[in-house]
């Protein structure tokens, strides 16, 4: 099955540890890590399905004919033994540790959200996956009696359940007495993601669903961790992707991070870009627009405006509602590469390979771009499609993103 292929998911091939005095005279164990993150072999892209669900994190509103044909694809898919990688729908998995001693979950790391959420034995729901975490099996689990917490997504879908202090292990960082969020109840559109056992939120600033209110894991993580940084280096159809914890590791791009701060009082890692290019064309769009960097979305979401303008360059590409407005073209086109840039200078490039996103198993000949429309006035989302092509700094101390290139193997 599936899930059993995430099993050896995480290996640690570098770890760094030592120990400053704290003005008490006890020692904070401060360490740099590196958590290997191979693609799941069994993963098959589900293109509606991925673009629905980043709606619902971000509370956009849904198109009716997107609701239509996610859900009938998604009810021709019940029961059939195959579809298990397709309905996992997510490429990247970690194994992180819960509870002592710990047991070892495949979590989403999700710079697009702050709770640390995972199924356990008091999950209520009826789910297929293998693991959960087995609260019982914790000796130090320990119930925050009157605490709670619950999310619910722009579709009304939902989450929540009970709060606990217990440690976690991501990396070989150790974490004691930090909040895991059990989950009791799961609404079915979101349990059907099986091959997931939790999410890991690494957003920015933003606080948890936990009430009352409680520290994120990202804020007890960031105190043992040499620096006060992260990085995620994605890649494409590749098992040699990674994050690290607490240092950069310079092996991984080529030439200087180029740094942009974070807007001010932002909770996510949000921050402006201001040129956009489709390559092969001789102007580029100049304006400000802001956008959420978020790994735990597949697509990169933008503006109706910009998507248009990217997919006139693009031969018999079209957009039509029967399939929810998503943008779609024929398999064998070659797409062009898509050029962001930034206020400092820099300029991602993203290739065209990488916009081609997954084909349609009821519209033959057809595939799916993994830059699709975003209806927010407010900001967009740079997904997995983007951070496949850059290195990805998130500096938690110095409130500011980083991104270079990298060796894409082109």
């Amino acid at each position: 099955m599936a899930t059993l292929l995430f099993m050896l998911l995480m290996s640690i091939f570098s770890t760094f540890i030592h120990a400053i005095p704290t003005s008490t005279g006890q020692k904070v164990t401060k360490r740099s890590v590196t958590v290997d993150l191979p693609r799941n072999p069994g993963y098959a892209p589900n293109g509606r399905l991925q673009y629905s669900r980043a709606l619902k994190k971000w509370g956009v509103p849904m198109d009716d004919e997107l609701d239509d044909a996610t859900n009938s694809f998604r009810g021709g898919e019940t029961g059939d033994v195959n579809a298990e990688s397709i309905m996992g729908d997510r490429e990247y998995l970690s194994r992180v540790g819960f509870g002592t001693p710990f047991q070892y979950l495949n979590v989403d790391l999700d710079t697009g959200s702050a709770d640390v959420w995972v199924y356990s034995s008091e999950t209520k729901t009826k789910t297929r996956r293998e693991d959960i975490f087995e609260l019982e099996k914790s000796s130090t689990a320990e119930l925050l009696n009157g605490s709670e917490w619950r999310i619910t997504y722009g579709d009304s879908s939902y989450a929540w359940g009970h709060v606990y202090h217990d440690s976690i292990d991501i990396g070989g960082i150790p974490l004691h007495n930090a909040v895991v969020q059990s989950a009791v109840d799961v609404s079915q559109s979101l349990s059907s993601d099986k091959d997931i056992d939790g999410i890991f939120g690494l957003a920015y600033d933003l606080h948890s669903q936990v009430r009352p209110k409680q520290p994120t894991v990202l804020s007890t993580l960031k105190s043992h961790l040499d620096k006060p940084v992260f990085t995620a280096d994605l890649r494409y159809q590749s098992d040699e992707g990674a994050y690290t914890f607490g240092y950069i590791d310079h092996h991984r791009h080529i030439g200087e991070i180029n740094y942009t701060p974070l807007l001010p009082n932002s909770t996510f890692w949000e921050f402006n870009f201001t040129g956009l290019h489709v390559v092969g064309h001789n102007y580029w769009y100049i304006s400000q627009w802001r956008v959420i960097a978020d790994t735990g979305t597949t697509l990169m979401l933008l503006s109706p405006d910009i998507v248009n303008m990217y997919y006139d360059a693009v031969p018999n590409a079209t957009s039509d509602r029967s399939f929810g407005g998503l943008w779609h073209y024929p398999c064998n086109t070659t797409l062009p590469d898509f050029e962001i840039g930034f206020a400092n200078g820099w300029v991602a490039r993203v290739p065209g390979r990488y916009m081609n996103y997954t084909t349609y198993d009821d519209l033959p000949g057809r595939c799916m771009g993994g830059l699709q429309p975003f209806m927010s006035e407010e900001f967009g989302i740079l997904g997995d499609i983007f951070l496949k092509a850059v290195y990805a700094v998130f500096d938690i101390g110095g409130g500011k993103v980083g991104f270079a290139d990298k060796d894409l193997g082109l």
